[in-house]
């Protein structure tokens, strides 16, 4: 007999039943530790801040990005803080896996192609105060 546990391992493409089994990697696929991960991340959130700030200085509104850990994916928020309209949207996400910024597709799901990747010396050549850029832009700088 197949327990429940069994079951879902075979069923669910992201299941883990424990979340220590996640691994993360690198830009050079070694192996790293989530708190490298977490580094990385936190330093490239700065950045993208520092984009953001810039842009909306001469608004009256403030605009700061959040995140939304999920189990593969980390969402990171645009989080509005208008006091008569606020909002949130879903800035850009960060593969937890391998460090590739992703563009969102949906509020919960990202889309294809990586945008950049967090350990990559140039990881803000896609991102602007609006997020990660649209694959045309990137096709274009390449020129195909």
């Amino acid at each position: 007999m197949i327990s429940k546990h069994d079951a879902n391992a075979r069923t669910c493409p992201y299941y883990s039943p424990n979340k220590q089994d996640m691994k993360y990697y690198d830009n050079k696929d070694e192996q790293c530790s989530q708190l490298y991960y977490e580094q990385f991340r936190d330093e490239w959130l700065i950045e993208c801040q520092k984009l953001v700030d810039e842009h909306v200085r001469n608004y009256s509104w403030e605009q700061s990005l959040e995140i939304s850990k999920g189990r593969r994916y980390d969402k990171i928020m645009s989080v509005h803080h208008d006091p008569e309209r606020g909002s949130e949207r879903v800035w850009a996400f960060v593969d937890k896996t391998n460090g590739d910024i992703l563009k969102p597709a949906t509020w919960r799901k990202p889309a294809k192609h990586a945008r950049g990747n967090i350990y990559e010396e140039d990881r803000m050549l896609f991102v602007s105060h609006s997020g990660p850029a649209y694959m045309d832009t990137i096709k274009s700088y390449y020129g195909a």
